[in-house]
């Protein structure tokens, strides 16, 4: 019998080979059927009400009901997410991660508490510290907040963040990671907001910003000596957008269900089509038939990386003011008011922070009501 040649490997096995991916899901099952063994879990509260309201967490999420009888039901929410994270802990290599509400982003003792209790909650269930992070938004009161729990232990994630100022506070603040957003949270649920480009790591407006944030950390670990929080790059729309991460420089990248489904398919990318928006591979494939074609990705070398940072610093006066690489004027981005008196400054990172915590809220009071109305029907 002759020798069988490898199957190739698909795109998201290359795309590990070159960076470390981590999973925006809570589904054990899910995640343990991708052909890679994903280094993070993270999620947000549209994730976290999924996994709320899914069948095969309802003993969970009515165990917990009923062990925390009278209590509000945020605490029934905080103790039921780390039982459902915990069942995703063996099939990951890193850290499972838990987002602080977003409906008081600006008050620091909430947020103290917030994550206190959802750090509390992740070791109630089982997991190591070292292998719980929180996430919490990137405002003056978190950053502040992030400050006092990484004194304390507890690491946190920067997210909702969009600028190098929010990257050199998170850094100030001792965080373990920042979540870039390469795509704003309007651009999933509509169209005419989201960038169709060709060349993401050359065309898309987050780019630039993106290659600042690098360029920042890099700058601040030669001046100083110190490590720099890791860099992940989340909210993508297309399998060409995830593929940039590499050529960004990011460190990690968050990648949801939907397109790890996408890069898990072929070891070849779609070739660019304008107008394709949320379209899933496999109906791509099936729609256009033979006029569907894929394209080789090709990783970047470090150099063109080097060069791509060396453009984006030097069109740097063409963007926002509040993106220019201030790593070494002597901002105290911890102080009161500061990080926030910036972010409002920036247009794109004002709306887009308020976009993406208002968006959050909508999810995360859709879980109150159902858990609320568990409560009613199990405690009566």
């Amino acid at each position: 019998m002759g020798s069988q040649l490898p199957s190739p490997k698909t795109l998201l096995e290359v795309l590990e080979d070159h960076i470390n991916v981590d999973a925006d899901s809570l589904d054990p099952v899910f995640i343990k059927s991708l052909p890679i063994r994903c280094h993070d879990q993270t999620s947000n509260q549209r994730i976290v009400h999924d996994a709320i309201i899914d069948p095969v967490n309802a003993a969970i999420v009515e165990q917990t009901v009923r062990e925390l009888k009278g209590q509000a039901w945020d605490e029934v929410y905080v103790l039921a997410l780390a039982r459902i994270a915990a069942t995703v802990l063996p099939v990951i290599s890193g850290t499972v991660l838990s987002q602080t509400s977003p409906t008081r982003a600006n008050d620091k003792e909430f947020v103290l508490m917030d994550a206190r209790r959802r750090h509390r909650a992740y070791l109630s269930a089982g997991i190591p510290a070292d292998r719980i992070a929180i996430k919490i938004a990137t405002t003056s009161a978190g950053v502040q907040a992030a400050r006092i729990l990484s004194d304390e232990g507890i690491r946190t994630l920067g997210t909702t963040l969009f600028s190098v100022p929010q990257a050199l506070a998170a850094e100030q603040a001792g965080m373990f990671a920042i979540s870039i957003y390469f795509n704003e949270p309007g651009a999933h649920g509509d169209p005419s907001i989201w960038p169709d480009v060709s060349d993401p790591a050359t065309q898309h407006p987050m780019a630039a910003r993106h290659l600042l944030i690098r360029h920042a950390y890099n700058q601040l670990t030669a001046k100083t000596g110190r490590s720099t929080p890791q860099l992940k790059t989340a909210s993508y729309a297309s399998p060409r957008e995830v593929m940039t991460a590499p050529a960004l420089g990011a460190d990690h990248v968050t990648i949801g269900r939907n397109l790890l489904e996408d890069l898990a398919i072929s070891d070849k990318m779609p070739a660019y089509r304008k107008g394709v928006w949320k379209v899933p591979v496999a109906k791509q494939i099936k729609d256009q038939g033979e006029a569907f074609q894929w394209e080789a990705w090709t990783p970047p070398t470090e150099g063109e990386t080097a060069e791509r940072i060396a453009v984006a610093v030097a069109n740097a006066a063409k963007v926002d003011p509040g993106q220019l690489p201030a790593f070494d004027d002597g901002t105290d981005y911890l102080a009161d008011g500061v990080l926030d008196k910036i972010n409002a400054a920036d247009a794109l990172t004002n709306n887009k922070l308020e976009e993406g915590l208002s968006k959050f809220a909508v999810w995360e009071k859709a879980s109150q009501e159902y858990i609320e109305a568990l409560q009613a029907k199990l405690n009566a």
